[in-house]
């Protein structure tokens, strides 16, 4: 419970999911090699991953971190791992999770090196990649509850924010900011900040308290107020019963999920996003952004020290027929400075 307590905060502070993401320029020692037999081993890192709100990119054929502008495989941004392809890149790269290690205990984590893993990542050969149809894009996913948190007692998940094409063709960013429920656990209101986009600025915060009494109610952003629905005057329904909140996705209304950095107060535009999903919308990926998903990259504070440990979960990156494997190895330079993975890498097909 106290890990999954810190790594929950670990999330909070470096959440995956961001748009409004900058360039950055390649930088970054040990690059791997410049071409690859089919089952060569490459290592790659420290690479300077280390920015909450800026991808960095990588290339396989290249052996290094290079401009979003050239021909990039893989994003990096401190423990998350994209691919380029979805609603992260345009160059269709599909990635599948091994899942190699999910059921491997933390001690066995603990364990786990650079050089007692290795003979297992060789053996990963063409044999074992899946057909076409399992590989996967990073995608959108319906969270109709993301702006709640239940760890204990069901309350605002301030630090999550959205952006909002909203149902009259504008846009907005929201987030909910307080709930209140009653002893049966129904909410009885919730408070929403937002901020509605005019050309290319996007306003000042409007704060709405709405009460909520048995039936969904509707909230228009535009306006900031509860409504009664009538076709396009409304964007967001909050169900008091199961919490969820939906869209009007029959006026096209549709949500992205910001980031960590910029913040909901720092951001500086809404209708950025590479798409908006007809939901409450959350990020996910064959390769888990996450510290709690026993088949992501890493697991936290398996020691109390606050460190991310490598799973050295295998996962396979597909870019039309070409093949890769891949695992992160490290998330430390040599200085102990956090952010800064090291990849290891090889062609199986």
């Amino acid at each position: 419970m106290v890990r999954n307590t810190l790594a929950s905060i670990a999330v909070a502070a470096t959440f995956f999911a961001a748009a409004c993401e900058k360039d950055a320029n390649p930088s970054g020692p040990n690059e791997g090699p410049d071409t690859l037999v089919v089952n060569q081993i490459a290592t790659a890192g420290p690479l300077n991953a280390s920015s909450t709100d800026t991808l960095v990119y990588f290339s396989f054929v290249k052996g290094k971190l290079v401009s979003k502008t050239e021909d990039w495989d893989i994003a990096l941004r401190r423990y998350e791992v994209r691919l380029n392809g979805g609603v992260t890149g345009s160059k269709g790269v599909l990635g599948y999770n091994l899942k190699n290690n999910q059921s491997a205990t933390d001690a066995q984590v603990l364990d786990f090196t650079v050089q007692n893993t290795l003979a297992a990542f060789d053996a990963v050969r063409e044999s074992q990649i899946p057909g076409d149809g399992v590989f996967q894009s990073d995608r959108l996913v319906e969270d109709n509850t993301g702006y709640v948190s239940f760890a204990g007692a069901p309350a605002a998940n301030a630090a999550a924010y959205w952006k909002v094409r909203t149902a009259n063709g504008g846009y907005a960013l929201m987030r909910v900011t307080a709930i209140a429920y009653n002893q049966q656990g129904s909410l009885t209101s919730i408070t929403i900040e937002s901020r509605l986009q005019s050309g290319t600025t996007l306003g000042s915060t409007q704060t709405l308290t709405v009460p909520i009494a048995g039936a969904p109610v509707s909230i228009s952003l535009v306006t900031n107020a509860a409504v009664t629905q009538s076709g396009c005057n409304w964007d967001l329904q909050v169900n008091p019963q199961t919490f969820a909140m939906t869209v009007n996705t029959g006026c096209n209304t549709g949500t992205y999920p910001g980031g960590s950095s910029p913040t909901f107060a720092a951001a500086t535009a809404a209708n950025d996003a590479p798409q908006y999903g007809a939901f409450l919308a959350g990020l996910t990926g064959p390769i888990p952004n996450s510290v709690t998903d026993p088949s992501a990259p890493f697991r936290y504070n398996l020691t109390n020290t606050n460190k991310l440990h490598p799973a050295f979960n295998t996962y396979l990156v597909k870019d039309g027929t070409t093949v890769y494997k891949l695992q992160v190895i490290n998330y430390y330079n040599e200085s102990g400075s956090s952010g800064y993975p090291t990849i290891r890498y090889a062609r199986i097909r």
